[in-house]
C-alpha cells in the first residue's frame, strides 16, 4: 500500500522562492528551525508524529508553511511525508513542481481496495509527497472514511513525521474530523488579515474535537527581526 509510485517521480525540481532552502533568508531559516524544535518538544515521547497544518481562511500561507515544515524536518535527517488533504483546492503538488493526480482522493475513492497509494519521492528535498489527487464530489466523505484513519496510522509506522495540509477550519470541518489520529495542530495566521473572531472560531472548533493545538505560525510579519513569544501552551513564531 505504501510503496512509492516511481513512475510519478519528479525529475527536475525548480524551487519556488517561497520554499525553504539554503538560499532562503537567515530569518526564514531560523524561524523554521525554531518551529521544528518546539514542535518536537511539544510532543515528547512520540517517535512517529503526525502534524496538522490549518488556518482560519484561505490565502494565509498554510500550504507554504506545511511544505516548509516538512522540508525543515527532513533537513535533520528525519523520514518525512507530506499529505495534501485539501482536496478542494490543492496546492502542495504545484508548489513542489509535481503532478497532483493520481493522489489521496483516488486512493480513498477506490472501494475495491486495489489501488496503490501514490507516494512521490522528491530527492532534492528528501521528502515523500502524497498529492491530493482528483478533486472529488465530496471530500469530507473521504476524510471521514475508516480508510483515511487507517492510512494515517500506517504512515506513522513508516515515517518519523507526517505533515498534513488541511483546508481552512472555518470553511470545512475536515481538520477536526481527524483529530483522533493527528498528534498536534499548528494554526497559521496572516499578518493584518486573520480576524480575531475567525481565529477564535478556529480554536473553538478544534477544541470541540479535543484536538491538541501546538501553537501558531504568525505569517508575513513586516518586521526586520524575528521574535519569539510564549503565552501559556501556545507558541508564536514570527517571520518574514
Amino acid at each position: 500500500m505504501l510503496k512509492k509510485n516511481k513512475n510519478n517521480k519528479n525529475k527536475t525540481f525548480i524551487p519556488d522562492k517561497m520554499l525553504l532552502s539554503p538560499d532562503s533568508s537567515f530569518s526564514m531559516q531560523e524561524s523554521f528551525k525554531t518551529l521544528r524544535t518546539n514542535v518536537s518538544f511539544s510532543l515528547p515521547g512520540k517517535k512517529n508524529r503526525c502534524i496538522g497544518i490549518v488556518s482560519a481562511n484561505r490565502g494565509e500561507g498554510k500550504s507554504t508553511v506545511a511544505v516548509n515544515t516538512a522540508i525543515s524536518l527532513a533537513q535533520i535527517d528525519k523520514k518525512v511525508a507530506i499529505v495534501d488533504c485539501d482536496m478542494r483546492i490543492p496546492t502542495v503538488a504545484a508548489k513542489l513542481g509535481m503532478e497532483n493526480r493520481p493522489g489521496l482522493s483516488d486512493y480513498l475513492a477506490d472501494e475495491d481496495g486495489n489501488s496503490r497509494l501514490p507516494i512521490i519521492r522528491n530527492d532534492d528535498l528528501n521528502i515523500d509527497v502524497i498529492p491530493a489527487g482528483t478533486i472529488p464530489p465530496d471530500p469530507t466523505k473521504l476524510i471521514e472514511s475508516p480508510q483515511m484513519r487507517e492510512l494515517i496510522e500506517a504512515l506513522k509506522m513508516v515515517y518519523d513525521y507526517i505533515v498534513v495540509d488541511f483546508p481552512p477550519v472555518t470553511v470545512v470541518s475536515d481538520a477536526a474530523i481527524l483529530s483522533s489520529v493527528i498528534d498536534g495542530y499548528l494554526i497559521v495566521t496572516l499578518h493584518e488579515s486573520t480576524e480575531t473572531s475567525q481565529l477564535d472560531e478556529t480554536i473553538r472548533q478544534l477544541n470541540f474535537a479535543n484536538a491538541n493545538i501546538l501553537g501558531f505560525v504568525y505569517n508575513s510579519k513586516p518586521a526586520s527581526r524575528k521574535s519569539y513569544k510564549k503565552n501559556s501552551k501556545y507558541y508564536y513564531y514570527e517571520y518574514r
